[in-house]
């Protein structure tokens, strides 16, 4: 009975130090366009962006299993699709924005499918030859997508409520909004039936299999809501930054998704997130030596996976259960 009621008031406490931590980072971000500079507020809207793409990439890769190098990929589309859509069709943002997500995941839905009946490294292998692809169609589809001159010209969000977007802090405030918003539904995602089955076929894709679920579905669901959630994060990129160059949506990007999320740990969905704003910061830092910073974040990536395969969340774990 005593442990019971222990073990309920260590619960209750640490449900309480949890919210007070996120409500102080919450107040943080709150604060930072109106006492940083421009420079500080632009970093910190791309440490969101990036931090939400390697969160989705965790659906697929933390919980589901398979490794995939083409998020990069799904961000470019929806970011060129967003902008098509208000620049050549009419549309605003504020349909734009979901119909750029939803288009990406039907769209992954369809390649995903039969992509994903690879195992192991030939389906990342595929994934990377994809993401190159879609790089070089950007690239080349002068006509449509205005290719290495860049899409420009694309415009602000639409003001809404009496809300200005098309300044820097009202910019901000909606990515931070929409960042805040996914972030909840892929956490309530990861905890519900869908995330547990996630979880097992990760873990055993044949036991899993065997008790009657239907893995090809799952892992097709999984990879469509990282790629869907991702071109949202494109449209949002797309109408803040209002240019766009193929070059942002090449190898490169997917890549660094990736080490954003193996930094912080898969399977966890806030380890890629503090990952994504760990590496972010540790790029801005070193923009001053560019042939430099991509040595040095990598050597410490091999330093952190070394130490701990498991990343920053599987080092915090082992400090705080005092496991060696």
């Amino acid at each position: 009975m005593e442990k019971t009621t222990l073990a309920r008031g260590t619960s209750k406490t640490s449900l309480i130090r949890n919210g007070v931590i996120i409500a102080v980072i919450l107040a943080v971000f709150i604060v930072i366009p109106q006492v940083t500079s421009e420079y500080v507020t632009y970093v910190v809207v791309l440490a969101l962006i990036y931090a939400v793409l390697a969160g989705s990439y965790d659906i697929l890769t933390g919980y589901t299993g398979p490794l995939t190098f083409c998020h990069g990929a799904f961000y470019g589309i929806g970011a060129y699709t967003s902008a098509l859509l208000t620049l050549r069709a009419g549309f605003s943002f504020w349909l734009a924005l979901p119909v750029s997500g939803i288009t990406v995941f039907l769209f992954a839905a369809l390649i995903g499918y039969p992509a994903l009946r690879l195992r192991g490294h030939y389906f990342a292998v595929t994934t990377f030859f994809f993401g190159h692809f879609i790089y070089l169609v950007i690239l080349n589809s002068v006509k449509l997508t205005s290719g290495p001159m860049g899409l420009r010209g694309i415009k602000a969000p639409e003001s809404i409520l009496g809300l200005n977007f098309s300044t820097l802090q009202g910019s901000y405030y909606l990515i931070f909004v929409f960042s805040i918003i996914i972030v909840v539904l892929l956490y309530l995602l990861v905890k519900s039936g869908i995330g547990r089955v996630f979880v097992s076929i990760r873990e055993n894709e044949e036991l899993a299999e065997a008790i009657g679920i239907n893995t090809s579905f799952y892992k097709v669901l999984a990879f469509s809501i990282g790629a869907g959630v991702a071109g949202l994060m494109g449209s949002l990129f797309a109408h803040f930054f209002r240019l766009l160059h193929p070059t942002t949506f090449a190898w490169m990007t997917s890549e660094m998704v990736v080490i954003m999320a193996l930094v912080g740990g898969l399977g966890t969905l806030i380890g890629p997130i503090i990952g994504a704003g760990i590496v972010t910061l540790i790029l801005e830092l070193m923009r001053f030596a560019p042939e430099l910073r991509f040595i040095i974040w990598t050597v410490a990536l091999i330093a952190v996976l070394v130490i701990e395969p498991r990343g920053l969340m599987g080092l915090i774990r082992r400090v705080k259960g005092g496991e060696k």
